[in-house]
């Protein structure tokens, strides 16, 4: 694996090519559940049943427990300790376990904690449901052989300027924030994952709302602005889903071919065709999603694998959120507890400009008894990523 632009970047891969070669004996066994008899056992180790069970029964766990005990799981033995047991270790452990029980101090582990950018495939979702359950699934929505399950890492959306790109160009560049990570099948459209990336710039309203701020009949800019865009592997490729889409690559494609560029050529193609199986990309290399113009997210794939039974069964769960990244939340300025609800330009109020307000502060001090201005500023609706994402 190559490391280009301080990526851990792979080979290029086709999607399609890496499923097909795989024998179909291992599409069978990966469509069905894990068997574990004495007889495989046997057979794949060249010994007789007898001796297996022999074996099972002098290596088991039990043997470990004195005659009479009660056998606790793993995580009760790390939770119970007796109160007869005077060890460092026990002892450390219930300090740790003390700290544990505070959910701010969970989070500066996880800050800290050295493998947390690592690919990690938890048993249960976010809720704590199991990701294998024996639960029932519709026919219909049942996940189909053979097909891989894809890993794509969701970065904030930044909107870049002529002179952000200008001082990137000296150096200073715009930190990576991830927000979300995503199992998505290769049997899925580019569309599915396009729809459940979230994204606060989605939620903006335009224009200022300090005359009425109470008006609740504006658009938001993702059912007026519907375009979209994903750049993989020199492709562009368009959500043109809804009439009034627009071709975002058109003008990219025509500056690159500029006198001088020598960029491209590109192909194009609509999202709402194309599958994940149809995509040739690299592990660890940064791809676009262009939306609201220039609201910018860099996707990364880091990892594919077979599609198991280890794997949720129901298609309807895909795209699978694995992981949320939790981040701060804007504050008011005032109050400095609410989350920001509005912000401000040119407020005589305000401590800074522009201003972020939380909804109470921001009434309290821009308006009267009647609801009317007191003195003259912009104001717009403000969406947190933290509280949108």
């Amino acid at each position: 694996m190559a490391k280009r632009y301080g990526f851990d970047i792979s080979e290029t891969i086709n999607i399609r090519e890496f499923l097909s070669k795989w024998d179909n004996a291992l599409y069978l066994s990966c469509a069905q559940e894990p068997i574990k008899s004495p007889e495989m056992i046997a057979k794949a180790m060249n010994m007789s049943i007898e001796n297996v069970k022999e074996l099972e029964t002098v290596c088991s766990l039990d043997q470990l427990n004195k005659p009479g005990t009660t056998v606790q799981s793993r995580w009760e033995s790390l939770v119970e300790i007796p109160d007869d047991v005077n060890l460092f270790c026990t002892r450390f452990q219930a300090q740790e376990l003390e700290r544990r029980s505070n959910k701010n101090y969970n989070l500066q582990v996880m800050r800290k904690f050295k493998y947390k950018m690592y690919d990690q495939y938890p048993t249960t979702n976010l809720s704590g449901i199991m990701l294998n359950s024996d639960r029932d699934v519709p026919e219909e929505c049942q996940v189909i052989y053979p097909d891989v399950v894809i890993t794509a890492h969701i970065h904030r959306g930044v909107k870049t300027f002529i002179k952000e790109r200008e001082e990137e160009a000296h150096g200073k560049l715009e930190q990576l924030l991830l927000t979300n990570t995503m199992l998505v099948l290769g049997r899925q459209k580019l569309t599915d994952l396009r729809d459940v990336i979230r994204c606060a710039n989605d939620l903006v309203i335009a224009g200022d709302a300090s005359e009425n701020p109470d008006v609740e009949s504006q658009e938001y800019a993702k059912d007026i602005f519907k375009s979209g865009l994903f750049f993989i592997h020199n492709t562009f490729y368009n959500d043109l889903r809804e009439q009034d889409c627009r071709d975002y690559s058109q003008v990219i494609r025509d500056w690159g071919a500029g006198q001088g560029r020598n960029m491209g050529p590109y192909e194009v193609k609509k999202m709402e065709d194309v599958t994940f199986l149809d995509l040739t990309l690299q592990l660890g290399r940064p791809y676009l999603y262009l939306h609201q113009g220039d609201c910018e997210h860099i996707i990364i794939f880091s990892d594919i694998r077979l599609l198991t039974k280890e794997h949720s069964q129901d298609v309807r769960e895909y795209p699978y959120l694995l992981n949320k990244c939790r981040r701060a939340r804007t504050l008011c300025r005032v109050c400095s507890k609410q989350a920001a609800r509005w912000i401000t330009y040119g407020s005589e109020f305000a401590p800074e400009n522009p201003c972020f307000f939380c909804d109470v502060c921001f009434r309290a001090l821009h308006y009267d008894e009647n609801n009317k201005k007191v003195s003259r500023f912009e104001a717009y609706r403000f969406f947190d990523h933290h509280a949108v994402v």
